[in-house]
Order: C-alpha cells, then structure tokens, then sequence
C-alpha cells in the first residue's frame, strides 16, 4: 500500500493512470471545530486529453461541493487544541492518536511563525520536532517531541507565538475501482505559546486585565478597540457588546491580541446612543481550551 506524496506544498494524488491532480492549500475552514481543518483542493490537472480534463475537473468540483455541504474531521487528532512551552522545559510532548479504524496515515509535522502558507523548509524557527514525518497505523498513537534550540533569540518580557501543524495523508488505494476516486489529506494548525520564566502577572488575569473602549469609526459606525497590557496573548472564542443589558454579537475581525498589541471590531448593529450603558462580554479560550466569560464596562 502506497501513499500520497507532499510536494512543494501541494498534495500530489493518483486519480487514474492517465491522470494526475496536484493539490495547493487554501485557508478555507471546511469544519467548525476547535482545530482548523485547511482542505487541499484542485488547482490543475496533467493531462493529455482536453475531454478528460473537463470530466475531472467537473467531478473534482462535484466532489467538493458535496464535501463542503458537510461536516468534515480531520483523522489524525491532536490530544490538545494549543501548545504551551515553558522557557524552562528541555522539551515537551504532543500526543497524535489516528482516528481512522481501517487505514494507516503518513503524517508530517512542523511549526510555522505565522507565515501558514510556507513550506517547512522555508522556515526558520527556533524548534526541533521530531519525528517530522511518520507512518501513523489505524487507531494508534504517536508522540511528538519539540525542543527550543535557542538559536534564535525571542523576546524575554512576553510570550511568542507559533502555529504546530499536522498533516495527514491518506494511502494509495489497492483496489483499481477506487483509485479513480478523489482523496483529501487534511491539515490541523493549532497555536503554540513559548512562554518565558517570570513573566509579570498570571496568565488567568489577562483577560480581566483587558482594556475596552468605543471609539468613533468612519460614517456612522462605531469602533469597538481593545488593548491588552499583559505579557500574554488573550484568544477570544467571541465578542458581544451590550446596550442597556441587550447583547449584540459582532463579528470578530481577529481571533487574538498579542502581548501589548490592540485589535479593533466594527460594531455594525450595536450603536451607543448618549448616555446608554454599554459592556462588552466576551469569551476567551484559556490554556487548557477550555471557553471563559468574562465582562467589562465600556
């Protein structure tokens, strides 16, 4: 049994002997669950015959609207949904278990700073992982190591962050009928927090610490800034701002506030009127992955 290739970024996929369909990542969320799931779709087609190009590409379209409409989960699981690294440690561990009761997986594993679409030897991050690629059989498990290789300097007075990605591709198919059939590998990007020794405060009084205020955006709208002062990164799960005890949900623009950063929401239904009491409630996602409410006047 045979498996899928990972080249240059892409996804190589045997679809049939005359055909063969290279995959590129896009950063569209097929799933909402805790970890973002990126699908690898179509992006053109080797073949010999225009005929043939035009069915594929119209069944690799037909696929993945039928792939869209539902739900989709990864089959290698992260037994976490964020990585945190004590400065002080020597390594730590993340545990991948293979969700998949019939086939193995090969699975790749890097971290990134950000730059999610790079591929991993593009990058230049101060961590070792091993193993970085690993045949991963049915329902069994698989360690990863990361160690901080301290050759490249990081800010001492507040956390960094960086993302631990995960690969999973699924083998060749044996059977002949099924090797005419479209496979996706999927991609889970969790967040990883290096967290140096005596940082000022506590990382369960950040989201208290956050500092709220409206202020007046372009037209009519109203801007809704926070700025966190803490060492450490706050993720929000949502935002709500509440006039006179009615909440209105806004649509978040950022997922995070970085360590003495600020980020800012258009506030495009809930507009204070003079005098009106306002609070904003929010939910962040602590260490543990885990939602927290928490509430400040504005």
């Amino acid at each position: 049994m045979g498996f899928f290739l990972q080249t240059n970024g892409g996804i190589v996929f045997m679809m049939s002997s005359a055909a063969r369909v290279r995959l590129t990542p896009t950063r569209k969320t097929i799933a909402p669950t805790q970890r973002k799931a990126w699908l690898y779709v179509g992006a053109h087609f080797n073949l010999g015959i225009d005929s043939m190009k035009i069915l594929l590409q119209l069944s690799a379209a037909l696929a993945l609207t039928a792939l869209l409409a539902a739900p989709a989960q990864a089959d290698i699981v992260i037994n976490t949904t964020r990585v945190i690294y004590p400065e002080q440690d020597r390594e730590i561990t993340v545990k991948l278990t293979n969700d998949e009761e019939t086939q193995p997986r090969l699975v790749q594993a890097w971290i990134d700073d950000g730059a999610s679409d790079k591929t991993p030897d593009e990058l230049d991050v101060p961590f070792q992982l091993t193993p970085p690629v690993t045949r991963m059989e049915a329902g069994k498990s698989q360690s990863l190591r990361i160690i901080h290789t301290k050759d490249k300097a990081l800010p001492t007075d507040r956390e960094s962050v960086f993302w631990l990605n995960v690969l999973g591709v699924p083998p060749k198919p044996d059977d002949a009928a099924e090797q005419s059939s479209l496979r996706f590998a999927f991609r889970t990007r969790i967040k990883l927090f290096f967290r140096p020794q005596n940082l000022p405060g506590k990382v369960a009084d950040a989201p208290a610490a956050l500092q709220w205020k409206l202020l007046p955006g372009s037209g009519k709208e109203t801007v809704l800034e926070v700025r966190n002062p803490s060492a450490y990164h706050v993720s929000f799960a949502n935002v709500a701002v509440a006039l006179d005890g009615r909440a209105e949900e806004e649509e978040l623009q950022a997922s995070m506030v970085a360590p003495g950063g600020s980020e800012r929401f258009v506030l495009k239904s809930a507009q204070p009127a003079p005098g009106a009491k306002a609070e904003v409630r929010f939910k962040i996602v602590n260490d543990f992955g885990e939602a927290e409410t928490h509430t400040a006047p504005l």
